[in-house]
């Protein structure tokens, strides 16, 4: 009876583990791309975004690799850049140059909330 309720327990602790990822690592980790822009509530595609202002998707390149060890690098429209990062779900939080931007993981995608100028929009990022 006693080896019963032991192996039951173990297999208890393990499937806890399994839910929460067992140590894995973080969903944030990877290479990521700018596909979508959202702006006064409307989310279109990064191209159709580029071709209503007259422009294309190339001009607004905008990428992330999130790397193991809390190292992001960044390109910008062909402005390189590179910082750390910090993860407390849902919120990841890249610095760079004493400033921090935060983003909401959810759903597989990544989401960065821009105000500028008056102005916001949000950046969606996909691996």
């Amino acid at each position: 009876m006693r080896k019963c309720v032991t192996a039951l327990m173990l297999a208890a602790i393990m499937m806890v583990f399994a839910g929460c990822g067992g140590g894995g690592k973080e969903p944030v980790i990877g290479d990521w791309k700018m596909t979508e822009i959202e702006t006064m509530g409307v989310k279109v595609s990064l191209e159709e975004y580029m071709q209503s202002m007259g422009g294309d998707a190339e001009d607004m390149n905008m990428q992330l690799s999130i790397k193991e060890g809390g190292k992001f690098s960044g390109n910008i429209a062909g402005q390189e850049g590179e910082g750390t990062w910090t993860y407390k779900e849902p919120t990841l939080s890249l610095t760079a140059d004493g400033e921090t931007m935060d983003c909401e993981y959810k759903d597989g995608k990544l989401t960065l909330k821009v105000e500028e100028g008056g102005q916001s929009f949000s950046a969606i990022f996909e691996k």
